[in-house]
């Protein structure tokens, strides 16, 4: 039987309007929105073979049981079309063309061309418009598949949110409208679980056949996932899988169509695995933050412009898998088997949920050219508590719990931070460094009553109070464009540096100099501008803010002392504390605990 797995997409936000080219390359025609139908004037010529809208068709042909390709478009006019393949080696693009047509239809008609066998990375076409006016009102392509090879699916999408009300209402009305209203097998076989952690939505928000709202307590990401899982286990026709999914992303609805294609026509060799959706900056949208993560390695497809066929392509490799990767939360498709095989998230709250949870169920990673959503990205943000407290806590709670990174060394992470920060002066993140190295040493029992959100408040009193440059001292003076840049280390300063802790354990006062030096407010240390200071403005050159940190002895030597202290005690009882997690392991996974815990 031929069954479609995937559809041509046009550019139908707003925001799509800034990457246009991942829709298709070219001349940009004249796009009706409400018709949903591209028009292109003679000579005008479109390239179709791209990040949204070309055919990954060696991922098909290697994950699902997919046999013969073949492209159905809808034209009015005369058009040459010419079928192309691509692939890339090395850094070699190569074309294939596998033919080139010529067809004038007066009216609306669908024409088909079947690809011949190959393994081309990329298919798709070009086309070029040979009358006055050339009409595309769409396409899609279909694949020759025996009926007893497909898996019954049942997809549940789980989203969390918090007070991002805006976000949420337009992206449950999103999938209602273009994804639940209809007769199709999607649309009986797809159900909405909306976890409202803020608990500022009611049914007059989000409502609808297969849409179902959870008010929850505030659990932070992994307890509002958790929550979503036990609801897409439970719901009258119980999930096969489960789609975590953020709420304050941009979503193509036939993203979540191509991900249901994939689980329907997946090999039985691949059932285990997540698919893994790429997240393209909100801000930037024809970039690509990454599409599957790695803790302690490099983040697979990151910085990728989409505009670009070579790096389509270089997304399109599969590579082996890592031991510490991961699929984020922003767009994860878990088996349910895999669930009930593993458990539940951890209670994290926040940060590093989703790769503990990932590494712990040690499988593979499907990513596709095209599943994607747009989310802000995290460079702009700075913030100590999530990004060293909760980060540094979780990986050693996730470690402990679950054994997963075993060959982290979160110990020499947490020493290295704690060193960079207070070099700098910036005395509150290492503070932060050391709790969260004192709150796991808390045992499991810390984090098993639901006050994450409390400790987060608390913890929140330490983070650097940022205000806009014209209001700090030194701010007028600050070059943005080149705060990244640090000059080579001379070796008097690296001296310096090593012997005097940056002039704070000791320091004669000719060699300090009292002239405000600038920094960049991220988690690097930038030796040469800093060294032998007593003051450093720190800028977040992303939104022209910053803060000065000033040397302060008194508040060194108690941190230092504390650091010590922290350090010594946990090397001498890191196997107890350790077995303290492990023995909670069942326990902080199952639904029983979660139940409890979210008070369901």
């Amino acid at each position: 039987m031929q069954y479609k797995i995937q559809s041509l997409v046009f550019p139908t936000d707003e925001k799509h309007g800034g990457c246009r080219k991942l829709f298709y390359r070219g001349d940009s025609g004249i796009y009706n929105q409400e018709k949903q139908i591209l028009t292109l004037g003679f000579a005008q010529r479109c390239d179709f073979v791209t990040y949204l809208n070309a055919c990954s068709w060696q991922k098909w042909q290697k994950y699902t049981s997919a046999k013969i390709l073949t492209l159905h478009l809808r034209i009015k006019g005369e058009a040459r079309v010419t079928f192309l393949g691509y692939h890339c080696e090395a850094l070699t693009v190569t074309q294939k063309e596998f033919a080139k047509k010529d067809y004038q239809v007066a009216e609306e008609t669908e024409i088909e061309y079947t690809f011949p066998d190959n393994d081309e990375q990329m298919v798709g076409f070009e086309i070029a418009a040979l009358s006055p006016e050339l009409t595309i009102f769409g396409g899609y392509f279909t694949v020759e598949v025996d009926e007893k090879e497909m898996n019954p699916v049942v997809l549940a999408i789980a989203t969390t949110t918090c007070k991002k009300e805006d976000f949420i209402r337009k992206n449950t009305e999103l999938i209602k409208r273009e994804l639940l209203s209809g007769e199709d097998e999607l649309a009986k076989n797809l159900y909405l679980h909306v976890t409202d952690n803020g608990r500022t939505l009611t049914e007059k928000d989000i409502h609808g056949e297969h849409v179902f709202l959870h008010p929850n307590i505030n659990a932070g990401g992994s307890g509002g996932f958790a929550r979503g899982m036990i609801e897409s286990l439970r719901q009258e026709l119980e999930a096969t899988h489960v789609l975590l999914m953020d709420d304050d992303v941009l979503v193509l609805p036939e993203s979540i169509r191509r991900t249901y294609n994939l689980l329907r026509l997946m090999r039985p060799e691949y059932k285990r695995s997540f698919i893994s959706g790429a997240m393209l900056y909100y801000e930037r949208p024809n970039k690509q933050h990454e599409d599957v993560g790695t803790i302690g390695g490099p983040l697979k497809g990151a910085k990728i412009n989409h505009e670009k066929l070579r790096e389509n392509l270089a997304n399109e490799q599969i590579l082996a898998p890592h031991r510490n990767s991961y699929a984020a939360w922003w767009y994860c498709c878990v088996p349910v088997s895999v669930i009930k095989e593993v458990g539940l998230p951890l209670p994290l709250f926040i940060r590093m949920d989703d790769a503990e949870y990932g590494m712990r169920a040690k499988t593979d990673f499907i990513t596709l050219n095209g599943i994607c959503v747009w989310h802000m990205g995290f460079t702009t943000k700075h913030n100590a508590v999530f990004d060293k407290y909760q980060t540094l806590r979780n990986e050693w709670i996730g470690q402990a719990t679950t054994g997963v990174m075993p060959d982290v060394d979160i110990l020499a992470q947490f020493k290295d931070s704690y060193r960079t920060e207070i070099m700098r002066f910036s005395y509150d993140t290492a503070e932060l460094i050391l709790q969260a190295l004192e709150d796991f040493m808390k045992g499991p029992e810390f984090i098993m009553q639901p006050q994450g959100d409390k400790i987060v408040a608390e913890r929140h009193k330490l983070n650097d109070k940022f205000s806009p440059l014209s209001e700090v001292q030194g701010g007028d003076a600050v070059q943005t464009d080149n705060i990244k840049a640090d000059l080579p280390l001379r070796f008097e300063n690296r001296l310096f540096l090593k012997l005097t802790w940056n002039g704070q354990r000791w320091c004669p006062k000719f060699l300090e100099n009292p002239n405000l030096a600038a920094i960049q407010a991220d988690w690097v240390l930038q030796p040469e501008r800093s060294a032998r200071r007593t003051q450093l403005l720190a800028v977040n050159p992303y939104e022209g803010t910053g803060v000065v940190y000033r040397k302060d002895r008194k508040r060194f030597k108690e941190l230092m002392q504390r650091y010590k202290k922290l350090v010594k005690e946990f090397e001498k009882n890191r196997d107890k504390i350790y077995q303290q997690y492990q023995e909670k392991r069942d326990y902080l996974t199952s639904e029983e605990f979660w139940r409890e815990y979210l008070g369901i």
